[in-house]
């Protein structure tokens, strides 16, 4: 029975332990470049964010969506990963600053509700627009 789940949820369990595991590259990246080397809170998230989202699209091609593209395939599915993170970077420095600037809201403790909102948005771009199972036509037609 056990098993039967984890088969069942073998995508979401991927999906989840390299989720945190690249939670845990973003987050120590920042703390250590904001904290260490006094890297302003932007420009270290910034950083990290580029960091995170190398260590995520290898990790998520591999062993969460098991995407076998290679060639300009790879390329275009790198480009859309990094556009999804791109925007989903933009929400999270708005949030950020926002949290930040206005609300004075600790540059340190406020990252981790923000990446949880992040999270979420991430996992619908890469299912939906990046790593999305194209239609074999041939199957297709078989059906009707």
């Amino acid at each position: 029975m056990i098993q039967r789940l984890l088969q069942k949820y073998r995508h979401y369990l991927l999906y989840a332990v390299f989720g945190v595991l690249t939670t845990a590259v973003d987050l120590a990246v920042y703390y250590l470049l904001y904290n260490l080397f006094s890297v302003h809170y932007l420009i270290a998230q910034t950083i990290s964010w580029m960091v995170a989202v190398l260590f995520a699209y290898f990790t998520n091609k591999r062993y969460v969506f098991v995407s076998k593209s290679r060639g300009r395939d790879m390329v275009s599915e790198l480009l859309k990963f990094v556009s999804g993170r791109l925007f989903s970077l933009g929400v999270q420095t708005v949030c950020l600053a926002l949290l930040v600037e206005l609300a004075h809201w600790d540059e340190n403790i406020v990252r981790l509700p923000v990446l949880v909102i992040v999270t979420v948005l991430n996992y619908i771009v890469s299912r939906v627009f990046v790593f999305a199972k194209k239609k074999d036509p041939e199957k297709d037609a078989s059906r009707t």
